[in-house]
């Protein structure tokens, strides 16, 4: 219990933490060239994860794992690019609000996909939470003052492909040998081998050149963290998905939608974000109801104790004196040949 409150609290400061860096470098700073951002912030997981495999903190790290099992894992790979880019886009020109709300639509392809390939059938108060979910993010974008029709459309992108992430991941469990860690490895390595030429091919490389704070220092502090509280975060999202507690309010996805609330919070303290009436209500129902849903559905996958049964040792006493004289025949019969080899 102790440890599962300490991962729940890393997860929260670490989530609104890299949060927080990643809009300041993005909307303040102003640093839009998303294949350097996203290729900097994988190149620092890369980097870590041979750091931890070097001082033994990771064991048996892809060790005898066949490359056809890493390609089976390449549309994974595929739509976490996609979602990172998109997602950077997206961040740079949504409130915070907005887009950890939009978010919350991916739930929808989360109880989709466990139906489809689990069996696993949303109870109706669940079911109730995530429509209410889905339904308030389609209000917050309409009743949104600062709509803006480019980040939207990014936003659509990272949901879709974080969707496809969810469901794919759903689709190949148990075919799959790669560990969570080991998924996660393979996708920023993947994401470095293709953002970092891409850098270049989509003029991003070149236009950075011009950004006015390339010689702030607060622009590298924040890039440090932001690769690092990243991947951070990932860790301590594998660990708390790892970990089996029979508390469904230390369920992963029950602690997350937490954390967005608490972000979404801390970011009017923050950051200038124009209200009103109808954007702040919708919002609160989309984070509150998706909690609500994630918190009901943990209880569903919590898996039941089977009640323990003591069998008296006198049941069915007749089959055990069957078995005892049977036995006591078998024994006498032995002697018996004993005794004639002797003879």
């Amino acid at each position: 219990m102790k440890l599962g409150l300490m991962f729940t609290c890393l997860f929260v400061v670490l989530f609104i933490s890299t949060t927080f860096v990643n809009k300041y470098v993005l909307s303040v700073l102003r640093f839009t060239y998303p294949t350097i951002f996203q290729g900097w912030q994988t190149l620092v997981g890369v980097i870590m994860f041979r750091a931890l495999l070097s001082t033994g903190h990771i064991d048996g790290f892809l060790h005898g794992k066949e490359w056809h099992e890493c390609a089976l894992w390449l549309p994974g790979m595929m739509s976490f690019l996609l979602s990172i880019y998109s997602g950077s886009r997206a961040l740079a020109n949504l409130p915070i609000p907005v887009y950890l709300v939009m978010q919350n639509i991916v739930l929808v392809f989360k109880a989709t996909s466990d139906l489809m390939f689990h069996k696993q059938i949303t109870s109706p108060c669940s079911y109730f939470m995530l429509m209410l979910s889905l339904s308030s993010a389609l209000f917050v974008a309409k009743t949104d003052p600062q709509y803006d029709p480019d980040g939207y459309h990014w936003m659509c992108v990272h949901v879709l492909s974080l969707g496809f992430f969810e469901s794919y991941t759903n689709l190949i469990h148990g075919r799959l040998k790669l560990r969570a860690p080991e998924r996660l490895f393979c996708c920023y390595f993947y994401s470095v081998i293709v953002l970092a030429p891409s850098s270049y091919f989509l003029g991003d490389a070149l236009e950075a050149v011009k950004f006015p704070y390339f010689y702030f220092a607060q622009f590298y502090v924040g890039c440090i963290f932001s690769g690092v509280f990243g991947m951070l975060l990932s860790l301590c999202t594998i660990r708390l998905h790892e970990m089996k507690t029979p508390y469904s309010i230390l369920d992963a996805n029950t602690v997350q939608s937490a954390a967005k609330i608490l972000c979404s919070c801390a970011s009017l303290a923050f950051y200038d974000i124009e209200m009103s009436y109808t954007f702040f209500f919708f919002t609160a129902v989309n984070l509150f109801s998706s909690f609500g849903y994630c918190e009901s559905s943990s209880h569903r996958r919590q898996p039941a104790t089977e009640p323990q049964v003591i069998k008296s040792p006198d049941t069915n006493p007749g089959l055990k004196d069957v078995e005892m004289l049977q036995f006591l025949k078998r024994h006498e019969l032995q002697q018996d040949m004993i005794r004639l080899d002797l003879g």
